[in-house]
């Protein structure tokens, strides 16, 4: 026997953890012998009630009770000031939904027979003028007896009139992250529940009355469901793709699918030709908006959306994809044109301004095709419509597919003699081996870490070398982008550019050229023509930005800096006749930026907002052993003392880091041997020599204050020992130690 007094009490005890034990002991109990009586009396008119899931409250009453913590005791104030069972319809697979709640509500001092829905369903039905008047006319058969409240704040109700109106308004507001819940049915206050019997038979009333909204919400889930097991299907390939697009061969790369919001899944791709990423993509599924959605995206942008309910619509659906437009521009239908064109080309079928994606066939709930070319055929079509909106290029390696360039028969070998001839592989076993073929000394450890800095960031590749001049960071560069192609040193690479910084570049058009009006021409830069290469071709290309701080960095290097974070176009024009240059530009991922820095009073110090999108490499270790091991034997058996004393020297600058590079070593080995090669009777002799060397290549760059006061008399007792007093570089180092000694500072010039 029902005693409302004591649900009451219960209900309403001030101590949470008492609350949820005696409403668990007590109310949890009614609320189930209600609905099994409500079961037992009416199965047999309604056989599916057999079939719903019973859904509960009291696994949260148990964890709240026994939970001792009383910082969650406090938050956990209004568990337990309600009790509920429900029947939950599971049979659509990740959209079971409510089709009845049974709730004592201590707040309300209620008694609730709803059926609970969250916005989505309801989205969907406000979504068209069609599906509004269709909805509109299903309220229309609800007794108005029924109520209508709203999971807000205050718990509010709303009439059946102005419930469209309200859908409407909760729908425009595209941002809102929490969609409100509805529950549907009959309230009674605490006084007014009735006998037992007389109850179950007013649960079996509302339940009735309600059967117009529970129809159309299960035709909402059965969609739902189903869309959902499209996805399902898509979701479950993530095996790379070979894709073929005007004659070059890429591997599509999947990653598997995430979560990124309860609403919103993603699997990214990217597009690869050798290891090299050209282009990222990625499926984005939209479960709720209001309907699920599948769009595929090309380096950020939107391409191509459908409505997976559809596919669904007909026993055998042949999926055909038009593309729409975000913003309507002039320009619409001729890219909409030339990427089904394009998509013909490559063995697509296309019809009706529409392509071909897949079959699926709705008793067999799959695809007649299997998932990995639908998937294919999606990216093909939404690489072709990112290139015909000028937001992506890609390379052409077949007249056939590309006789709109115009390309005469002696191009087309030129450029698969090139084709042939650089083929570009970023294996580091590969570049490791191709670089220790060359005469320069590098350790595999600046190799790998050069290496990493540059391919670790697919989609940007930046990279800033520092260091003492001399020590090879430009020679690097020309090694390792030649290691990359599988050519020597010496060769000459046309997808790499070494391009000088001059001091008098203060604005990005240094890199990116701009149009002269007085011309009547667009000007173009060195760095423009590679990235225009690097557009046109797909191969990695390398530039090397020599000396980059002879100006200031963060100024002509700001439009690169900000595309590469941004992904957005950089424009360069608007003048509609400049047809060689385009307009506005992507940054390929293909393009490899690589800065030489050394830091005197001739260069600008480098900002945080470079810093932050490079990495800094420093490279001021020289080997010497390393680089003696490298050179020719004339210089072995010719120069033996001199290089000990070089090495001597060496020693002793490296430890304020003042020594000298490869370049500097390079210099006075040559003039040492050269003046060996001469007559004995006016050659110099070995320590001579070397004094003399040092003297012009070693002490000009010393300079500094009392920090350098011990190197400067180590190098005198050294110098006055292996050379004698008449020693030139004695005579240096004993006038700057002076002027250290009354100056407080000292340098070579005078």
């Amino acid at each position: 026997m029902m005693n409302i007094t004591q649900i009451e009490e219960a209900l309403t005890l001030p101590a949470t953890a008492e609350r949820c034990r005696r409403v668990l002991d007590e109310v949890q109990p009614v609320l189930r012998q209600w609905l099994d009586s409500f079961k037992h009396k009416y199965a047999p008119q309604a056989r599916e009630l057999l079939d719903f899931h019973v859904q509960t409250y009291e696994q949260t009453l148990k964890t709240t009770m026994y939970d001792g913590n009383p910082k969650n005791a406090k938050e956990n104030t209004d568990i337990g000031k309600r009790a509920y069972v429900g029947l939950l319809d599971k049979k659509y697979d990740q959209t079971g939904f409510g089709v009845l709640n049974l709730e004592l509500n201590g707040m309300e001092k209620k008694l609730k027979m709803v059926l609970p829905t969250n916005f989505y369903p309801l989205w969907e039905a406000v979504r068209t003028q069609s599906s509004t008047r269709e909805f509109t006319e299903l309220l229309d058969k609800l007794p108005d007896e029924l109520q209508i409240q709203v999971d807000d704040k205050d718990m509010s109700f709303i009439p059946k009139a102005g419930w469209v109106s309200y859908l409407q308004a909760v729908a425009a507001k595209k941002q809102q992250q929490r969609r409100p819940w509805f529950y549907i049915g009959v309230f009674l206050a605490f006084d007014a529940i009735p006998g037992h019997d007389e109850l179950i038979d007013l649960i079996w009333d509302t339940w009735t009355k309600l059967q117009p909204l529970r129809e159309y919400i299960d035709r909402e889930a059965a969609l739902h469901a189903f869309s959902l097991d499209v996805l399902r299907q898509l979701n479950e390939h993530e095996d790379s793709i070979a894709l073929t697009l005007y004659g070059k061969s890429y591997e599509v790369k999947l990653e598997p699918v995430y979560a990124k919001s309860s609403r919103n899944r993603r699997q990214s791709f990217g597009l690869y030709e050798k290891g090299q990423l050209l282009a990222e993509g990625r499926f984005d599924q939209y479960l709720r908006e209001p309907h699920e959605v599948l769009g595929v995206f090309i380096n950020g942008h939107g391409h191509l959306y459908v409505n997976l309910r559809d596919l669904g619509s007909e026993p055998v659906y042949e999926w055909y994809m038009t593309k729409s437009f975000r913003f309507q521009k002039a320009d619409n239908a001729a890219y909409r044109t030339q990427a089904l064109e394009a998509l013909a080309a490559h063995g697509y079928l296309v019809k009706n301004h529409s392509f071909y994606v897949g079959t699926y066939l709705r008793k067999q709930g799959e695809f007649a095709e299997p998932v990995a070319d639908v998937k294919k055929t999606l990216i093909a079509a939404a690489l072709l419509f990112a290139e015909a909106t000028r937001m992506l290029t890609l390379p052409k390696a077949d007249v056939a597919l590309n006789a709109e360039a115009g390309a005469d028969s002696q191009q087309q070998e030129e450029a698969e003699l090139a084709e042939e001839l650089f083929l570009h592989d970023f294996n580091l076993s590969s570049i490791l081996a191709n670089i220790g073929e060359s005469d320069l000394t590098y350790s595999p450890s600046i190799i790998r870490d050069f290496h990493l800095n540059l391919v670790s960031l697919e989609d940007k590749h930046f990279v800033i070398l520092n260091g003492i001049s001399g020590t090879g960071k430009t020679k690097l560069c020309l090694l390792y982008a030649n290691a990359v192609y599988g050519k020597p040193l010496d060769a000459v690479n046309p997808y790499l550019r070494v391009i000088p910084v001059r001091p008098d570049w203060t604005d990005s058009t240094a890199l990116f050229g701009y149009y002269s009006a007085l011309e009547q021409r667009y000007v173009r830069t060195p760095f423009l023509d590679a990235l225009l290469q690097a557009i046109q071709e797909g191969k990695p290309m390398f530039i090397v930005l020599d000396e980059m701080n002879l100006a200031r960095v963060e100024y002509y290097l700001s439009d690169y800096l900000s595309a590469i974070e941004s992904r957005q176009p950089i424009r360069l024009h608007t003048e509609p006749h400049v047809m060689d240059i385009p307009q506005e530009l992507y940054l390929p991922n293909n393009l490899y930026v690589i800065g030489t820095i050394n830091v005197d009073e001739t260069t600008h110090s480098i900002s945080d907002k470079v810093l932050d999108r490079a990495f800094v490499m420093t490279l001021s270790d020289v080997d010497l052993d390393g680089y003696w091991s490298g050179v020719g034997e004339k210089y072995k058996l010719s120069l033996q003392e001199e290089w000990e004393l070089l090495q001597e020297v060496h020693g002793m600058l490296r430890k304020d880091d003042l020594h000298f590079g490869y370049r500097t070593l390079n210099e006075m080995l040559r003039k040492l041997y050269v003046n060996a090669q001469l007559d004995q009777d006016i050659r110099m002799e070995a320590t001579e020599a070397v004094d003399r060397v040092i003297a012009e290549k070693v002490l000009p760059k010393i300079r500094g204050d009392e920090r350098i006061g011990t190197l400067l008399a180590s190098l005198i007792d050294w110098a006055s020992a292996r050379f004698g007093a008449q020693s030139e570089s004695l005579r240096h180092l004993t006038r700057m130690k002076g002027e250290l000694d009354r100056y407080g500072a000292a340098q070579f010039w005078r």
